[in-house]
């Protein structure tokens, strides 16, 4: 008997190729038949190998699944619908996360439920909003929303990391110069003077002091990088380490105050889409202090839904925080007048994102020259101790 492909029409109406084991074409149509499936066109025998891919499985993309899903919503496609067309064109982990929603939504569970039970995929903002949007009546809207603040919090890490780039070459560079120039030219040349039975200067003396001691310790270096990466990884989880690494980082010179706007802004942008959806402000301040991931600055935020349940006015309350932009509680106070709060916090938040952005760019444009010229010194510190060097030889004792 042989295995024959084919294209099929499913009793769900959606298209999928199937494999059948049958005597000829004859029997296996009628098999499928039986399955309640109509055949489109037969795609040959099977080869029964599979294919070899170089490229491994594509990760599920939270970003990529609500652009794909947003204009089939904004369609008028009932959401099951959508994500089985979604289903067709997508990778095997996408495929099976899109499989678990329609299984969900089968069982009679809403959308946000779902979303809310695989936060490893889908953030708690998804899961808000989503909910907002099954309350209100407005999914395609509030997805469309949610794609919008999606693709610019992937702008902007992606604005980061390109911005980050050449520096860290230059860094790279400048190390590895470094570890040359005191490791192998300089005990090179100090081989030579000490060939010729010569004193060498002090700063001669220093120089090759520092390429022995580089030496003498080189398996200090991957345990520092091991150590390094083990406390990043420690770090990343709640805990007392967690806590002084995230108190730390908003202390740094230059680097703390970058910190403190993304954390802030981030919280803002997400407050401003739920509140401008008609999520109730209790809620949509719970999720927006979820997204923040330094915990000092989610800890200054952490008595606000109390005191808005003890009848408090949002712009007073978040002026308590020290990470507040300046100017904030000002501009909230005339937008809960006005009635456009909204508005308001997604005015503040794009002005506290484009203050980043500004931030970052001084940064990395201090960075470049502050590393070449550190890497100017060394090399002129090494320079000059091979020039007196020569100029010791050329005496005449």
């Amino acid at each position: 008997m042989a295995k024959l492909r084919y294209l099929v029409l499913d009793s769900g109406g959606r298209r999928r190729e199937v494999e059948v084991e049958a005597s000829g074409d004859a029997a296996a149509r009628r098999q499928l038949r039986r399955q309640r499936t109509m055949v489109i066109r037969p795609l040959g025998e099977s080869s029964g190998r599979r294919k070899f891919r170089l490229r491994p499985a594509k990760p599920f993309d939270v970003y990529t699944f609500t652009c794909r899903l947003t204009p089939l919503l904004a369609a008028g496609i009932p959401l099951e619908h959508g994500l089985a067309v979604l289903e067709e064109g997508c990778g095997k982990e996408e495929a099976e996360v899109v499989r678990k929603l329609r299984r969900g939504l089968h069982e009679g569970k809403k959308f946000s439920q779902l979303t809310r039970e695989m936060p490893e995929y889908f953030p708690p903002l998804f899961s808000g909003l989503i909910e907002s949007g099954e309350e209100s009546g407005c999914l395609p809207e509030v997805a469309a929303e949610l794609r919008r603040f999606l693709k610019e919090s992937r702008e902007f890490r992606e604005f980061v990391l390109t911005s980050s780039i050449y520096p860290a070459i230059v860094v790279s560079v400048t190390l590895l110069v470094i570890v040359l120039l005191f490791t192998v030219f300089i005990p090179r040349f100090a081989k030579i003077f000490e060939e010729l039975g010569r004193e060498m200067p002090l700063l001669t003396r220093a120089m090759l002091g520092i390429g022995n001691f580089m030496e003498a310790v080189w398996w200090f270096w991957p345990l520092l990088i091991a150590g390094a990466v083990l406390f990043y990884r420690k770090s990343a989880k709640q805990g007392k380490l967690k806590r002084w690494k995230d108190r730390m980082a908003l202390k740094l010179p230059l680097v703390g105050g970058i910190v403190t706007a993304i954390q802030t802004g981030r919280f803002l942008r997400t407050l401003s889409i739920m509140v401008k959806n008609h999520v109730q402000l209790l809620s949509a301040v719970r999720v927006s202090r979820r997204v923040i991931g330094n915990g000092e600055v989610r800890e200054s935020f952490s008595g606000v839904e109390e005191e808005l349940r003890g009848g408090g006015r949002l712009s007073a309350i978040l002026g308590k925080s020290p990470y507040m932009p300046q100017g904030t509680v000002a501009m909230l106070k005339i937008a809960e007048e006005s009635g456009e709060l909204g508005e308001m916090l997604e005015r503040i938040a794009e002005e506290s994102e484009e203050e980043t952005r500004v931030r970052v760019k001084r940064l990395l444009a201090f960075l470049e020259p502050g590393i070449i010229l550190v890497l100017a010194g060394v090399v002129l510190l090494v320079v000059l101790s091979i020039f007196l060097a020569i100029m010791e030889m050329n005496v005449i004792k």
